[in-house]
This record gives structure tokens, C-alpha cells and sequence, in this order.
């Protein structure tokens, strides 16, 4: 194979490693079940909640 070959064989390799890669779900980066969180006391008028993707509650208004 000649060098223009090698070019067409690698960019259609790397088009198809991309294809997967952003094809394929993710996973969560951490499992919460290890984390140790505080109890953060909260306020009058708020409230325990967890935001989404993280794993410890924090304090958010009423």
C-alpha cells in the first residue's frame, strides 16, 4: 500500500473508534454507596435535597 492508502486506512479507523466511543453509554464516574456524607443542619424554611449527579443532600430554600 502506498502512503495515500495508509492515510485513507487510518482516518477510517479513527472515524470508527470515535463512532464507538460516543456511541456506547457511560457509566456514572463514582459509585455513591462509598461516599461518606455530612449532615448538614439546615435552616428554618430549608430542606434536605440531592442534586442531580451528586451524591451528598444539601440545604436548598423551601
Amino acid at each position: 500500500m502506498n502512503r495515500v492508502g495508509w492515510m485513507v486506512l487510518l482516518m477510517m479507523l479513527s472515524a470508527a473508534a470515535a463512532a464507538f466511543h460516543f456511541a456506547t453509554p457511560k457509566a456514572e464516574a463514582f459509585n455513591c454507596k462509598i461516599v461518606q456524607c455530612a449532615a448538614p443542619e439546615c435552616l428554618e424554611n430549608e430542606h434536605l435535597e440531592t442534586p442531580p449527579g451528586q451524591c451528598c443532600p444539601v440545604c436548598v430554600p423551601n
